[in-house]
């Protein structure tokens, strides 16, 4: 007899995918909501700005696990809308860094209330306890998937 649970609605990797998907439309919902210009691709890049203005591309892409030419899209859109601006590496001018423009600075809070909220929508009614086990088992598998 076959083992179809690779095929179930209880695989693993889809309730993985599938929590994703939803917490990124909630994320993504409560930002338009609030009237701020960014997606939750865009706040995975800019999160490393707020904590290091200054960042090449190249970083940015490492520390957000996306590739190189996904992060240029993203900064494309960024500039194009006045929450980044790229400039020359002073030792370098073959990168540039980028870096938030005054308005890039002010989404910072707003957008931290509303990653906040959404998370505390997102864990109403889990144990702590079962929290703390969730990600400790997902951080497993992550590891030894690399």
């Amino acid at each position: 007899m076959q083992d179809n649970h690779f095929c179930s609605q209880e695989h693993l990797g889809k309730i993985v995918g599938d929590t994703h998907v939803a917490m990124v439309k909630h994320l993504s919902k409560m930002l338009k909501e609030n009237d701020i210009p960014i997606t939750p691709d865009q706040f995975r890049v800019l999160m490393y700005l707020w904590k290091q203005d200054g960042k090449s591309q190249q970083e940015l892409a490492v520390l957000s696990c996306r590739d190189r030419a996904n992060v240029t899209r993203i900064i494309d859109i960024l500039e194009r809308e006045g929450v980044v601006e790229r400039l020359d590496d002073e030792n370098d001018r073959r990168i540039f860094k980028i870096h938030l423009t005054e308005f890039g600075k002010t989404l910072e809070s707003q957008t931290l209330e509303c990653v906040q909220k959404s998370t505390e929508d997102a864990l109403q009614g889990i144990n702590p306890s079962d929290l703390e086990i969730c990600i400790k088992v997902l951080k497993k598998i992550a590891g030894n998937l690399q």
